[in-house]
């Protein structure tokens, strides 16, 4: 494992064959908002590499985490048990504390062989979703009869679908300003600001959608969109959005628009079966036809073995994150 720097990474990973949303130049310049010395990045190779991430450093108690969200490689087949375990095992010998890695690709068992071997575990706790949906795009899309029956009564509500092509600050404040009424009414945790949002959409990889009603935006979506693929990220309605059903109109006419460009599937991500108030967003997800599937999910490693039940007391209690 070498390290490089952004412009050395983004050219290595230029041609390869999976890149995460998560390795991509806007998440990138949004988590440099926070100090672009905090992002290092890393290839198993610079003359011939087959696989390179960037990770995020943070500091808890003075002690220095890294955190890895997905890696890029040229291809499927390089995803190999024997690669993964000596990158990952380099990276230990950088001298964080913590070393905490997330993969939201589909699960690979040579990914979670590699993983293992280097000294990675499963964390205590887990905080990210394991399963998500794939909606086929190249097909007519099924909802069940919650969804065809709402999407029905939305279309006669006199709701706008607009596609934002250039984003302004006007948009990523509009956004915010959704996305923090809802987190107030759901007493949710608002972990974004309009900032990021404006520093996310001005990448090619992520876009933003509203619907409007009597010219009133009150319901919003970004979304992750490379190639053939796009994923949700983020959504959020207002109160007044639930008495039009923006939520159905919103997806409805994003899968419409998506078919229109090419796009070939969707990512609901983030499903999440409880049996508390966020089980309605399973549900609402969940009607809609897809394929489930299971993620590499979360992966950690400490320098001490007191850090494992640390920092599940700092996410769960701290950061008050959701244990799921």
């Amino acid at each position: 494992m070498e390290i490089i720097n952004q412009q050395v990474f983004f050219k290595i990973i230029h041609d390869f064959d999976i890149v995460p949303y998560t390795q991509s130049k806007g998440m990138c310049e949004m988590y440099s908002i926070a100090g672009r010395e905090k992002i290092h990045f890393f290839s198993n190779d610079v003359e011939t590499p087959t696989m390179a991430c960037f990770g995020h450093e943070k500091v808890f108690f003075t002690k220095k985490m890294i955190l890895i969200e997905g890696e890029c490689f040229r291809k499927k087949s390089d995803i190999n048990s024997t690669s993964i375990k000596s990158f990952y095992a380099d990276i230990l010998q950088l001298g964080y504390d913590f070393v905490e890695v997330c993969s939201n690709a589909p699960y690979n068992f040579n990914y979670e062989t590699g993983l293992r071997q280097a000294g990675y575990l499963r964390p205590v706790g887990q905080f990210s979703m394991p399963i998500t949906k794939i909606i086929d795009l190249t097909s007519e899309i099924k909802y069940n009869q919650n969804w065809k029956r709402n999407i029905k009564k939305s279309q006669s509500n006199n709701l706008k679908f607009e596609v934002i092509n250039e984003i302004t600050k006007l948009d990523s404040d509009d956004f915010i300003s959704i996305y923090k009424e809802m987190s107030e009414r759901k007493s949710m945790t608002l972990s974004l600001n309009s900032h990021q949002v404006l520093t996310l959409c001005k990448s090619s990889n992520f876009r933003l959608f509203f619907v409007s009603h009597d010219n009133i935006r009150l319901a919003a979506i970004l979304i992750q969109n490379s190639n053939s693929h796009a994923g949700l990220l983020y959504a959020a309605t207002t109160k007044n959005a639930l008495t039009v059903l923006a939520s159905f109109f919103m997806y409805s006419e994003l899968f419409e628009y998506l078919k229109s460009t090419g796009c070939k599937t969707f990512d609901m991500e983030k499903l999440v079966p409880s049996t508390d108030a966020v089980n309605s967003v399973f549900l609402f997800k969940n009607g809609v036809e897809g394929t489930h599937v299971q993620l590499n999910g979360e992966w950690s490693w400490y320098r001490k073995s007191y850090y494992r039940p640390l920092m599940y007391f700092v996410k769960k209690y701290l950061m008050k994150k959701r244990e799921l």
